[in-house]
């Protein structure tokens, strides 16, 4: 194989970005150079892994605990939160369009996920060279997956409702899409990015396992294959080994209910606690919670364990029931792990996910904003079946392997340019 440069963006939280991470790493080990932009706070993470990488884009988690996001997406007034959509869509555009123009100078293809795909597309055009994308849930038009809850009656209204959200998206980035391409010297575009990239044969990789959207594969063919869930092999990922003081705790009593919402900033984590600990007291079972990017304190109670964060691979199959926010990389390893999921979603692809496991039997969902101690309770013990439990044990014998994952997206990408 000849060898290319390949220009990757991975900008979002960590979910977004540790995935690309792989593939920039497993890229590197095919013999390619890669010029690799992160996420200012992520920016670290690629580089405990011998990544070289630049800033590009804007801080992640500045945006996510932003009151934009917290507050103005989340509100009653549907006016407040159309205006917070579009204030998003075009949040730090401008330095993530920099940025890539900045690592594509001696490309040969441009990779991007979902963010800054726009922006990495007309850059790959004006330079005449391929772009690919990295998908880590569906986000295309397709009557498999419903895009929101009331989307499953049929698969005309599947396909239906992605339509009309892939409008919506194009109607949001229109103007800022051909603001660019005027700047790349490009003409204005006249259809949505799914229209161009369809039309151009560009290659979407999706990152997550056909088993849990069963007929996708079929219905999208090559050009968007499904490889599996993509992570970083054990020798490269960054150091959240158990400590011995929570290996100790894990090795004292049953195994506990796994409480963690990764990159979601939880507005009052003294609440969510004590729901956990009325949770505990009305099913006799311990539970770790791992704070992510929530300032969870540590309580004095022995049954509840708090840590800042840990390694998924490592932890999940210590546990019983696992309950989290539903992102990507999260569901996947929750499943590879074989453990049933109480998924609290909060937004984006993660209501998605609820209603995947839900369909498979291997977990259910409440959404955030109506977690409490009795919905915590009652969900769990649900979960907690031994039915439920030897299903989910069996569901993970369909899931692929991170190593075959990351060679199959590798090799996609290779084959794109």
């Amino acid at each position: 194989m000849q060898t290319r440069t390949f220009a990757l963006a991975l900008v979002g939280s960590r979910g977004d970005v540790q995935p690309g991470l792989a593939v920039a790493a497993g890229l590197r080990e095919r013999g390619h150079r890669v010029e690799l932009g992160v996420a200012p706070n992520l920016l670290p993470m690629a580089r405990r892994l011998g990544l070289d990488a630049i800033e590009i884009g804007v801080d992640s988690r500045e945006l996510l605990t932003s009151s934009l996001v917290r507050k103005e997406m989340r509100s009653a007034d549907p006016r407040r939160r159309a205006r917070a959509l579009r204030e998003v869509a075009a949040y730090g555009w401008t330095e993530l369009r920099e940025g890539i123009e900045r690592l594509s100078v001696k490309a040969d293809v441009v990779v991007t996920g979902l963010l800054g795909q726009e922006m990495g597309a007309a850059v790959a055009e004006a330079r005449e060279i391929a772009f690919a994308a990295l998908h880590y849930c569906p986000v295309r038009a397709n009557s498999v997956v419903p895009l929101v809850s009331f989307g499953g009656k049929s698969a005309r209204v599947r396909s239906s409702t992605w339509r009309a959200g892939e409008a919506v998206r194009w109607a949001l980035t229109r103007k800022a899409e051909n603001e660019h391409r005027k700047e790349l010297g490009l003409p204005p575009a006249v259809v949505d990015l799914p229209s161009r990239l369809r039309d151009r044969g560009a290659t979407e990789v999706q990152a997550y396992d056909a088993a849990l959207v069963p007929g996708l594969a079929g219905e999208w063919g090559n050009r968007r294959p499904l490889v599996g869930s993509l992570d970083l092999p054990w020798s490269a990922r960054p150091a959240e080994n158990i400590d011995g003081e929570l290996e100790s705790w894990l090795a004292g009593g049953p195994p506990p209910v796994y409480v963690g919402f990764g990159s979601m900033p939880v507005p009052d984590p003294a609440a969510v606690l004590d729901s956990v600990t009325r949770m505990c007291d009305e099913l006799g079972v311990r539970a770790l919670v791992v704070a992510g990017w929530s300032g969870f304190e540590r309580p004095a109670d022995a049954r509840l364990f708090v840590t800042p964060a840990v390694e998924h691979a490592e932890v999940l199959p210590k546990c019983s029931v696992v309950v989290h926010h539903g992102g990507a990389g999260t569901t996947a390893a929750v499943v590879r792990a074989g453990k049933p999921s109480v998924v609290c979603p909060f937004s984006a692809d993660q209501p998605m996910w609820a209603a995947i496991l839900r369909g498979h039997g291997i977990g259910t969902s409440v959404r955030f904003s109506r977690l409490d101690a009795a919905s915590l309770t009652a969900a769990v013990a649900a979960m907690s079946r031994p039915e439920v439990r030897a299903r989910a044990e069996r569901f993970a014998e369909r899931m692929t392997p991170v190593a075959d994952a990351v060679s199959a997206a590798t090799g996609r990408l290779e084959a794109a340019v």
